[in-house]
C-alpha cells in the first residue's frame, strides 16, 4: 500500500543514517518495515502543495505527523467535501482553543475530513472531543513512544553529570538557580532560538558558574547525535519547562529520550504527561523540589526500568486503526 508522509522528510534521510530515532517520524518508517510503500515528502506552507504530492504519488492513504491545520487546509477542506477521498491519518500535538459560532464551525468541518486523529497526550484529545471539534470514536492515544531498536545500541554510562537538550518553552533560570545551589555538575545543549525564545545569552549568565557547561546549536536535527552522546554519558536528563506554558504535550521527547536510554529524569509537571508513564521519574514544580531531586539522584544508580512505551508497540495500535 501506498502511504504518502506529508512532515519533516529530512528525519527520515538522518534515520537512514543512523543519526536518529525512528519515533521522530511517528510510526511511518515501521510501516515501511512493515511491507508499505511510504512516499516521503516534505510539508510546505503552499495552498496547492499538497494537492500537487496526491497528483504526483497517487497514494493509497495520507499521514501527516504533526498537522498543522493551515498548512493543510486546502486537503482538509477537499476532504471534507468528499471531493478527495483519499483517508487522512494525522497526528494532533496541540488541542485546538476553545472558539464560537463561524471559527467553531470552521474548523470543526475541516477537522472532519481526517478519518482519524492520534494524540500524544490523553488530556489533549479530551479536550479536542469536550470542544465538539472531533468524535471520540475517530481518535485515539497509540502510546508514542521510543525506538528501543535504535538506543539499545548506544553505549552508556554514567559520568556524574546531568543533562538538558531542549529547546522548546525551557525555564533555564530555574534551572540554573537549582543547579548553583546544589553544585552538581550540569550540562545544557539548546539551540540558539525557538518558537520566539532567544538563548544566545546562556553562556554569559554562566560564565562564573564552575559546574555549569553550556553550549549553543543550531536548531537542526543534525545536532542530535551530539545530544545523544552527552545523554548517553550522563547521570541523568533534566528537563525544566516554564509553567506558563503547559497547554500541551511540551517535553514529550525528553521522555522518550529517558525512556529509551533508561536514563533518570527530572521534568517539570505538565498535566498533558501521563501520570503512569512517569511513574520512575522525578516529577517538580519549585526550586525546592529541583533541589531535592538532584540529591536523590546523585545517590541513585543511573538506570531506569525499561518503559512499556516505545515505537513498536505504538505502531501496533497505530496500525489496527489504519490498514484494518
Amino acid at each position: 500500500m501506498k502511504i504518502l508522509y506529508i512532515g519533516s522528510s529530512q528525519n527520515y534521510y538522518l534515520w537512514q543514517e543512523g543519526k536518529n530515532p525512528s519515533h521522530w517520524l511517528y510510526g511511518a518508517c515501521e510501516m515501511e518495515n512493515d511491507g508499505h510503500k511510504v512516499l516521503w515528502a516534505q510539508e510546505k506552507y503552499d495552498f496547492f502543495n499538497d494537492l500537487r504530492l496526491i497528483n504526483q504519488y497517487q497514494p493509497d492513504k495520507i499521514f501527516i505527523p504533526n498537522l498543522n491545520l493551515h498548512a493543510h487546509i486546502l486537503l482538509l477542506i477537499l476532504a471534507a467535501c468528499k471531493i478527495i477521498r483519499i483517508p487522512i491519518f494525522a497526528y494532533l500535538h496541540h488541542s485546538p482553543k476553545k472558539n464560537k459560532g463561524i471559527k467553531w464551525l470552521f474548523y470543526h468541518f475541516i477537522m472532519s475530513g481526517v478519518n482519524h486523529m492520534f494524540f500524544l497526550s490523553e488530556l489533549s484529545m479530551q479536550e479536542t472531543v469536550e470542544r465538539g471539534y472531533i468524535s471520540s470514536n475517530k481518535c485515539s492515544t497509540p502510546g508514542w513512544g521510543a525506538d528501543m531498536d535504535f538506543f539499545n545500541n548506544i553505549p552508556k554510562e554514567d559520568n556524574g553529570t546531568f543533562v538538558s537538550t531542549g529547546k522548546e518553552q525551557r525555564d533555564f533560570d530555574l534551572l540554573i538557580e537549582a543547579f548553583k545551589q546544589t553544585g552538581a555538575s550540569l550540562k545544557i545543549i539548546t539551540s540558539k532560538n525557538h518558537a520566539g525564545n532567544n538563548h544566545e545569552d546562556l553562556p554569559k549568565k554562566c560564565k562564573d558558574i564552575p559546574n555549569i557547561e553550556v553550549t549553543i546549536t543550531e536548531n537542526t536535527g543534525e545536532v542530535y547525535p551530539h545530544m545523544l552522546y552527552a545523554m548517553a554519558s550522563a547521570k541523568a536528563i533534566v528537563c525544566p519547562l516554564r509553567s506558563d506554558k503547559l497547554n500541551y504535550c511540551v517535553g514529550i521527547s525528553s521522555v522518550a529520550d529517558s525512556e529509551g536510554l533508561q536514563k533518570p529524569l527530572i521534568i517539570t509537571r505538565n498535566p498533558y504527561h501521563s501520570k503512569n508513564r512517569l511513574n520512575f521519574m522525578h516529577v517538580v514544580e519549585d526550586l525546592s523540589d529541583w533541589i531535592k531531586a538532584i540529591k536523590e539522584i546523585q545517590l541513585m544508580e543511573s538506570k531506569i526500568p525499561q518503559s512499556t512505551y516505545n515505537i513498536k508497540e505504538c505502531y501496533k495500535n497505530m496500525k489496527s486503526v489504519m490498514f484494518k
